[in-house]
């Protein structure tokens, strides 16, 4: 059929069907958008203490020098480079997290033993702990973040720890990374 002899439809037929389509539609009230997409901030754990935690010793060595603004971070020896940056980054797919706050020492040194136990057994491999900053507690010194910086670092399962990016709390909680359990049960990274 020659261009000329084709039949366009009209704006007339266009709009309605235009309005036969749209008929069910309600509008929306606003036509504002909310693109800042807010996160859940982490709920604290409250739960007794179980006989495990009975067990955790005194740590041998408590910094009582790190101060509420300061990063911390911590590796071993061998972690690759990739993984580093992904976890310092925050990149990595948080599993779990545990919230320290209104704890007193023992408390929360207690908790932090049965969390990261908790965490081995479900073969978790990257969650966050919020410590705070330190900013109420009465010494005016960030009693937690010291303790959890001591814990961590002591202990043999976690391959490394970083203060997390500030949309996660910034210094007042930290990104660990435990080591990876193998069917053997040998610990590797």
């Amino acid at each position: 059929m020659p261009e000329d002899k084709i039949k366009h439809p009209s704006s007339a037929d266009d709009s309605n069907l235009f309005s036969q389509l749209m008929g069910d539609v309600t509008p929306l009230k606003t036509n504002k958008i909310n693109l800042e997409n807010q996160k859940a901030k982490p709920k604290p754990i409250r739960q007794r203490f179980p006989a495990v935690a009975k067990s955790v010793h005194t740590l041998d060595f408590f910094s009582d020098q790190i101060d509420s603004d300061e990063a911390l971070f911590f590796a071993r020896p061998g972690l690759q480079h990739k993984l580093l940056r992904q976890f310092k980054r925050g990149a990595l797919t948080i599993e779990d997290s545990l919230d320290l706050h209104g704890l007193n020492k023992v408390q929360a040194q207690q908790l932090l033993e049965v969390f990261l136990i908790q965490q081995c057994e479900r073969q978790h491999r990257c969650f966050i702990v919020i410590h705070g900053k330190g900013i109420g507690s009465s010494s005016k010194q960030p009693v937690l973040k010291n303790l959890v910086f001591s814990q961590l670092k002591n202990d043999t399962r976690v391959l490394a720890f970083c203060s997390a990016q500030q949309r996660d709390g910034g210094t007042g909680a930290v990104y660990v990374l435990l080591k990876k359990a193998t069917l053997h049960g040998i610990d590797d990274q």
